[in-house]
C-alpha cells in the first residue's frame, strides 16, 4: 500500500485534512473506485499547490495521470486543456498514431474530439487521474469534452480533481456544459490560515522563527499561503532582523502579491461578476444593493451568482453590502477597463443621485479646452437630489482626457488633483481614486508637493485605513528619492491616519523622533496623540501651537488635529479660531473634505459648550461643505453622532430620533469613528428609559476608544453617561466608581473644571429631556449653595480653597474618622468593600496622607482649625 509522501510544502501547512482526503480518493482510485473533487478556494490559499501534491502522490503509486494548466491565454484555443491532459497521459508517438489513425476531418477541432473518444477507449479498465488546475479558466470546448468524458468514464476507474475559486456550477452554466445526468461531486474548501499556521508558513521559507511583522502583514495577505509565501521571499532579500520600518516593504510584497493573483482570477470569471465587481469599485460602499445590481445591469439571479462568485474568490468582503475586500483594489479592477467604458461606468453611477455629470466652474478651464455640455438643473431635479445646487454641469470626459496630454509630470498631477476636487461631490469614490493616482503613479522629487497634498486630501476623506496603507508604500518608495526633511509631513499624516484606524505604525518614525517632532506636521500629531491620551497638557498646548504658528508648511488634517488637541486642552477661543481658519483655507483650495472635518470638530466643540444651535449650524456648514452623500462611510458616525447630541442639546429628541434612524440606513464602517455615534444613541436610549442598552453601547464605546488608548474624557464623556445608566439599573456604587475614575483622569490632564462643566451639562441635558440623574441638581453650571458650603473660609478673608474631596470621599473619610473599619463603612453606606478601599485610596492621595493614621489626624487638625 502506498503512503502519503512524507514532505509537505509550506504552501500547503494548514491543509491536511484537505490532503487526507484527496489521499483517500487516491486509494480508493487504486480499488477501482471513480470520484470527482473540486478543491475551492480565495486568492492565494494554495489550490494549485494542493493539487500538485494530488498528482505526485497518483504518480507515486503509479497511476496514469493527465494535467491541464488553464490559463487566461490559453482560454482563447479551442480544445486547450483536453490537448494538455492529452499531452500528459501519452507519449507524443502515441499521439501521432492516434491522430493519423482517425482519417481526414473537416476541422482541427473533430479530430481532437475523436482522439478523446479513442482515448477514453483504450483506458477503459485503467485507473486514471485527470488533473486540471484553474478550471474557470478553461475554454468552454475543453469544458465540454471534460464533463462527457468524466461523465462517461465513470464506467471505469476515474478520478477528477479539479481547482477552481468560482463555484463550478457557474462555470459549467457559462459554457454551456452542464452535464447531462448528476454527477456527485465532492468540495474542498481550502480556508484562511490560523496565526500559527501563518508564522509557519514564513518561518518555513525564511528559515528561522518569526515575530510580529507577519502578523501584521498576514491581515493585508488574507491569511492565504501563497501570498505569504511571496511576504518570506521578500524578507529573505531584505536580508535584515525585521523591524517597523520593515512593515512597509512587507506590506507592498503582500498586496502586489495579492493583486497579481486576484488579477488573474478575475479573468476567468463570469461577466456577470466582472461587471459587478467593476460596479463595486466605483460605487464602494455607498451605494446600496439594488443600487450596484442596477450599475452592474444584472437582475436579481444575476445578482446573488455574481455576489457568489466574487466571495468564493475572496475578491469581496463578507459584508451585507457587497464591498472590495480591500479598498485598493479598486484601482486595479478599473484599470482594466478602457476610457469610454470608465467613462459610462461614472455616469451610470452618478446617475442614482439625479446628476450625470459634473459642475462647469473654475477647474474646467484650469484643466484646458473643455466641450462641456451644459444643462440647466430643472426643479424636479433638484427636488429629487440631495445633493448641493450648481449652476451647470458637465460631463466629465474632458476632464479626464486632459490628463492624459503632453505636459510635464507636476502638471499632470496638479490636473488629476483638481480633478479629484471637481469629482468630491459627485464621484467620491472616483475622486479617491485619483488621488491615490497621483501618490502612487506619479511620485517623484518634482511631484512631491503634489503628492504630499494628495496625501492629506486622501486622508480628509475619512477613510483612514485606505490612507495608511498608501501613505506606508509611498513613503517606502520616496525614501531613495526625497529628503529626510520632506518627508516628515508624509510621516505625520501615516501616524494620524493610524490614530483613527487600528493596526501597526506603518510609517511613523522611531520613538526618538516621535518625542522630539522635527517638523511642525509631527508636532500637530504628537499633540493629538498626547491630547487623546491625556498626557502632559503643558506640552500639548506648546506643540499645538508650534504646529499652527506655520500653517503653510503644515497639511490640512494636521493643523485640524492640533486645533482638537487645544480644545481637549481647554484653549477653547484658540482651537475654534484655529479651525475656522483651516475651514477657509481649505475653502480657497477647493479641499470640501477638508473644509467639512474643521468645520465638524467646531460643531463637536460647541456641543460640549452646550451650545446646541451654534453646533446645528456648524453643521450645517459643515455638509454645505461637503453634502452627507458624499461623506465616506468611515467619517460619517461623526457626523451623525454630532447631529443627533446637538438636536439633544436643544431639546428636539424627536429629530435626533430620526437623525439616528438615517444613520442606521446608511453603511458605516469600522473605525473609533463608530464610538461617537455609540454614545450619541447610548443618550438616546436614556432618554427613551432604556438604561440597558445605552449600558450595552456605552461599554462598547469606552472599549473602543481604550483600545485606541484615547482616554482624556474631553472627547468623550461616556462614563459620565455610563454612571446615569448604572443608576436606572440599581448600581449605585458602580455608577459612584466611574464618575471618580473620570473626575481622576481629567484631574490628572489638568482640565478639572472644565470637564466638571462638560459633566454638569451632559448630564442637565439629560435631566432636561427626563432622564433621572441624581447629580444634575448637585452640580448645577453655577455654585449652588451646598457647592459654597463646600468651600472653607480662610479667618483672613482671603479667597476659600475648594474641598479636594467629592462627596462620597468625604462620607467615608467622616467614618474613618468615627473610627469605624472599611467592612462596617461598606454595611453602612450600601456600598462593596472593594469600593470603600478605592475612595480612600483617592482621598489618600488628595490629602498626602500616608495611610489611615496621617488620614485621622489630618482631619482632626482640619476640625480644630475650623
Amino acid at each position: 500500500m502506498t503512503t502519503t509522501p512524507a514532505f509537505v510544502p509550506a504552501q500547503l501547512v494548514g491543509r491536511q485534512a484537505v490532503l487526507d482526503t484527496l489521499d483517500g480518493f487516491v486509494r480508493r482510485l487504486e480499488d477501482g473506485v471513480s470520484d470527482i473533487a473540486v478543491v475551492t478556494g480565495p486568492v492565494g490559499s494554495g489550490r494549485s499547490a494542493v493539487l500538485e501534491w494530488a498528482v505526485d502522490r497518483a504518480r507515486a503509486s503509479g497511476l496514469a495521470v493527465g494535467v491541464a494548466r488553464c490559463s487566461p491565454r490559453e482560454s482563447q484555443l479551442p480544445y486547450g486543456a483536453i490537448t494538455q491532459l492529452l499531452g500528459t497521459l501519452c507519449r507524443p508517438s502515441r499521439i501521432g498514431a492516434l491522430a493519423s489513425g482517425i482519417g481526414p476531418t473537416s476541422r482541427p477541432t473533430d479530430t481532437v474530439a475523436r482522439m478523446c473518444d479513442t482515448l477514453l477507449t483504450l483506458s477503459a479498465g485503467r485507473p486514471v487521474l485527470l488533473a486540471v488546475d484553474d478550471l474557470h479558466l478553461a475554454d468552454a470546448h475543453s469544458l465540454r469534452r471534460l464533463v462527457d468524458l468524466i461523465h462517461r468514464a465513470r464506467q471505469g476507474a476515474v478520478l477528477a480533481v479539479v481547482t477552481s475559486p468560482v463555484p463550478v456550477r457557474q462555470v459549467l452554466d457559462a459554457a454551456g456544459a452542464r452535464p447531462a445526468a448528476p454527477c456527485p461531486v465532492h468540495a474542498l474548501r481550502l480556508d484562511a490560515l490560523t496565526t500559527a499556521e501563518a508564522c509557519r508558513v514564513v518561518e518555513a521559507r525564511v528559515s528561522h522563527p518569526m515575530q510580529w511583522p507577519v502578523l501584521t502583514v498576514a491581515g493585508v495577505a488574507d491569511w492565504s499561503p501563497a501570498v505569504l509565501a511571496a511576504v518570506a521571499d521578500r524578507i529573505t532579500t531584505l536580508g535584515r532582523p525585521l523591524d517597523t520600518e520593515a512593515v512597509p516593504q512587507l506590506i507592498a510584497a503582500a498586496r502586489t502579491a495579492w493583486s497579481t493573483r486576484a488579477l488573474t482570477t478575475l479573468h476567468g470569471l463570469p461577466k456577470n461578476a466582472v461587471a459587478l465587481l467593476r460596479a463595486t469599485a466605483v460605487g464602494g460602499d455607498q451605494l446600496e444593493p439594488d443600487r450596484l445590481a442596477a450599475l452592474a445591469g444584472l437582475d436579481a439571479t444575476g445578482f446573488a451568482d455574481a455576489v457568489d462568485a466574487l466571495r468564493a474568490c475572496g475578491l469581496l468582503a463578507d459584508t451585507d453590502i457587497p464591498r472590495l475586500r480591500h479598498p485598493w483594489f479598486a484601482d486595479d479592477v478599473l484599470a482594466g477597463m478602457t476610457g469610454p467604458e470608465l467613462d459610462r461606468l461614472h455616469r451610470r453611477a452618478a446617475s442614482p443621485h439625479g446628476q450625470e455629470a459634473l459642475r462647469v466652474g473654475t477647474v474646467a478651464e484650469l484643466l484646458g479646452d473643455v466641450t462641456s455640455l451644459v444643462r440647466s438643473w430643472t426643479a424636479s431635479g433638484l427636488a429629487s437630489s440631495s445633493r448641493p445646487r450648481h449652476t451647470a454641469d458637465l460631463t466629465t470626459t474632458p476632464l479626464r482626457h486632459s490628463p492624459c496630454e503632453p505636459v510635464t509630470e507636476a502638471e499632470r498631477a496638479r490636473r488629476l488633483i483638481r480633478l479629484a476636487a471637481a469629482e468630491a461631490v459627485t464621484a467620491p469614490q472616483a475622486a479617491d481614486g485619483r488621488l491615490r493616482q497621483v501618490m502612487l503613479r506619479h511620485l517623484s522629487r518634482e511631484t512631491w508637493p503634489d503628492v504630499l497634498n494628495a496625501a492629506d486630501l486622501l486622508l480628509s476623506r475619512g477613510d483612514a485605513e485606505t490612507a495608511r496603507w498608501v501613505i506606508a508604500d509611498v513613503h517606502q518608495r520616496a525614501l531613495a528619492k526625497i529628503p529626510d526633511e520632506e518627508l516628515r509631513p508624509l510621516r505625520a499624516l501615516g501616524r494620524l491616519a493610524h490614530k483613527e484606524k487600528g493596526g501597526l505604525p506603518l510609517v511613523a518614525p522611531p520613538p526618538i523622533h516621535s518625542d522630539r517632532p522635527g517638523h511642525p506636521a509631527q508636532s500637530a500629531v504628537l499633540a493629538w496623540t498626547l491630547a487623546t491620551r491625556g498626557d502632559d497638557r503643558a506640552r500639548v498646548l506648546e506643540l499645538a501651537r508650534t504646529a499652527l504658528d506655520e500653517p503653510g508648511s503644515v497639511p490640512f488634517m494636521c493643523r485640524i488635529a492640533a486645533a482638537r488637541a487645544q480644545l481637549c486642552a481647554d484653549d477653547v477661543p484658540a482651537g475654534l479660531d484655529r479651525l475656522d481658519a483651516v475651514a477657509a483655507d481649505a475653502r480657497r483650495s477647493d479641499a470640501r473634505a477638508a473644509a467639512a472635518q474643521a468645520l465638524l470638530s467646531r460643531a463637536e466643540a460647541q456641543i460640549r459648550l452646550g451650545r446646541g444651535e451654534e453646533a446645528l449650524r456648524e453643521l450645517t456648514a459643515a455638509t454645505r461643505a461637503l453634502p452627507p452623500a458624499s461623506w465616506h462611510s468611515l467619517l460619517a458616525p461623526r457626523l451623525a453622532a454630532a447631529e443627533i447630541l446637538a438636536l439633544i442639546r436643544c431639546g428636539r429628541v424627536d429629530e435626533a430620533r430620526r437623525a439616528s434612524e438615517r444613520a442606521r440606513n446608511r453603511p458605516e464602517g469600522h473605525s473609533v469613528t463608530t464610538g461617537f455615534l455609540l454614545y450619541a444613541r447610548a443618550e438616546l436610549a436614556l432618554i427613551d428609559r432604556d438604561a440597558t442598552r445605552a449600558l450595552l453601547m456605552l461599554e462598547e464605546c469606552g472599549r473602543m476608544l481604550r483600545a485606541k488608548r484615547w482616554r482624556n474624557p474631553m472627547l468623550i464623556p461616556w462614563r459620565s453617561a455610563a454612571a446615569v445608566a448604572h443608576h436606572h439599573l440599581g448600581a449605585p456604587a458602580t455608577a459612584d466608581d466611574l464618575l471618580v475614575k473620570e473626575r481622576d483622569v481629567a484631574e490628572c490632564w489638568g482640565t478639572l473644571s472644565a470637564f466638571t462643566a462638560l459633566r454638569v451639562r451632559t448630564h442637565e441635558a439629560l435631566a432636561r429631556n427626563g432622564v433621572e440623574v441624581p447629580w444634575a441638581t448637585a452640580q448645577p453650571s453655577q455654585p449652588s449653595q451646598s457647592a459654597q458650603d463646600s468651600l472653607t473660609a480662610t479667618p483672613d478673608g482671603t479667597a476659600p480653597e475648594p474641598d479636594p474631596l467629592t462627596p462620597s470621599e468625604r462620607d467615608v473619610a467622616a467614618l474613618v474618622l468615627a473610627g469605624l473599619a472599611n467592612r462596617e463603612i461598606a454595611r453602612q453606606l450600601g456600598l462593596a468593600t472593594r469600593t470603600v478601599e478605592l475612595r480612600l485610596t483617592h482621598t489618600y492621595r488628595k490629602l498626602g496622607a500616608n495611610g489611615r493614621a496621617a488620614l485621622v489626624a489630618h482631619l482632626r487638625a482640619q476640625q480644630e482649625d475650623a
